[in-house]
């Protein structure tokens, strides 16, 4: 569930769909919603990539495949815009836990930047745990808290209404309103 992977006692929760890339080395993205190749589906709250339509491909075509636990580019930088119209240039905080300890870490590793120096810290911590996360940030006084669990394709907010509003109005994210009891696991809307 959500509540398991973000804080209680925000006002808001959203969700934010990485996208799916072309595995031709292109830099094509694909939506969650062009992947179900229905105009009239709709994503919702508790949407598993394993419900979307096989990936029909054309002889030559690429494969569509998003990443598990690291928010695509695309997204990430307009996560980190929308965010900074809310804190500005306040210390926010980056965290890699697991991906530390499976990378021989002996501790989370925690650094501190603005929201404008997020590729730097990912650049600085790339050759110690990869080019996913960071899994955690949060500014410092904690109005908002981001979540990409490593397992998942999406990216988790708590937030305030105000600011959720500026996550589902941005048009380069690809973004739901959840609960905190929203599932969030790959079998959460199958039967």
């Amino acid at each position: 569930m959500v509540s398991e992977l973000v804080p209680g006692g925000f006002e808001a929760y959203v969700r934010i769909f990485h996208r799916f890339q072309a595995t031709d080395g292109s830099g094509r993205t694909r939506t969650w919603q062009a992947r179900l190749q229905n105009p009239t589906a709709a994503l919702h709250g508790e949407l598993s990539h394993l419900s979307l339509p096989a990936d029909e491909r054309a002889p030559g075509e690429p494969l569509w495949q998003s990443e598990e636990g690291a928010l695509d580019d695309r997204s990430r930088h307009a996560l980190a815009r929308c965010l900074a119209d809310v804190s500005g240039d306040e210390a926010v905080s980056y965290a890699y836990d697991l991906a530390a300890l499976l990378w021989g870490e002996p501790a989370p590793l925690v650094y501190r930047s603005t929201l404008a120096g997020l590729e730097t810290v990912r650049e600085e911590v790339a050759d110690t745990v990869g080019t996913s996360g960071p899994e955690f940030w949060w500014p410092h006084d904690r109005s908002w808290v981001v979540t990409s669990d490593h397992d998942l394709l999406s990216t988790y907010i708590g937030c305030s209404a105000q600011t959720a509003q500026l996550l589902l109005d941005d048009a380069e994210l690809e973004t739901l309103p959840v609960t905190p009891q929203a599932r969030v696991d790959w079998y959460a809307d199958r039967p």
